[in-house]
């Protein structure tokens, strides 16, 4: 029998955010089984815990179709679970990934994790980009191009006029994963701006990992920070406190903190997190 934590990442209200699932003694595990388990469980990432030589754990993350270098979520899930089963107490922490290691700052009501410092890649067509997301070109914003950005995992930041247009669109998946597949990217990462109570409205299609839409991302909501400090969508005041929130058209409303720490004028580290509520316990 197989012990699973399910619980919702970047929830700061009963049934927000996003469904990760944990396994917390998963040394033993082959690839095959953790595969498996995650393809059971069918959230979009399941965590397995295990020791590590060179941190305080090491993580691996599956989605239901495939091994992904690293989940926001999930490492949320991670150590919020680890400090509310007082297994470890509030303070800091490095985190074992397949690719680094990673810092993580526990406190008593949330979880911050540092991500990769960023990596700019190509552009991508708004024409092209446009038409997989079934809205007209002059619905991106049209000064900043769609660009893939990686803080740890490689997505496509698109920059959407309106909160109006990114809450209608209806993406054509299929095209999505082609364009993904062709970039190496996990999938988009859409943003408007438009409105003042957050910094930025998201959406998050990724079905090359046999997600349709994930209702809270934290490695895309890195990249998205670097993207709004590279192309000054934000102040160098706003880039400590950044506000994103994603998964309203799911009915899933999650909220991801972001914070830049940046020295002349560029980043130095960059940390996602937040909360997590409904934890449950399960036996596979």
């Amino acid at each position: 029998m197989i012990e699973v934590y399910t619980t919702n990442s970047f929830a700061e209200e009963t049934g927000g955010g996003n469904p990760a699932a944990v396994v917390l003694e998963a040394d033993s595990f082959s690839e095959q089984k953790m595969q498996e388990i995650a393809q059971k469980i069918g959230f979009s990432e399941t965590a397995f815990v295990m020791r590590s030589s060179k941190a305080d754990r090491k993580v691996r993350y599956f989605t239901p179709v495939r091994e992904v270098d690293l989940c926001g979520h999930a490492t949320i899930a991670v150590f919020s679970l680890l400090r509310d089963l007082n297994i470890l107490a509030s303070g800091q922490y490095r985190l074992e990934t397949v690719q680094e290691e990673l810092h993580i700052e526990i406190s008593p009501d949330s979880v911050m994790m540092e991500l990769s410092r960023p990596i700019f890649f190509e552009y991508a067509d708004p024409i092209v980009v446009s038409d997989s997301l079934n809205i007209d070109a002059e619905d991106l914003l049209p000064e900043h191009l769609p660009q893939f950005v990686s803080t740890g995992l490689k997505d496509l930041i698109i920059p959407v006029r309106t909160k109006a247009v990114l809450d209608q669109i209806r993406p054509d998946f299929d095209k999505i994963t082609h364009l993904s597949d062709r970039h190496d990217a996990e999938g988009y990462h859409l943003f408007a701006m438009d409105e003042e109570k957050v910094t930025a409205y998201t959406r998050n299609f990724a079905p090359s990992l046999g997600i349709s839409e994930e209702s809270a991302t934290g490695t895309a909501s890195g990249a998205l920070a670097a993207y709004l400090h590279r192309y000054g969508l934000i102040s160098d005041n706003e880039s400590a406190s950044l506000v994103f929130l994603q998964g309203e058209a799911m009915g899933r409303s999650s909220i991801i903190r972001a914070s830049i720490e940046e020295r002349q004028g560029e980043i130095r580290r960059i940390f996602v997190g937040g909360s997590i509520r409904d934890t449950k316990k399960i036996h596979l």
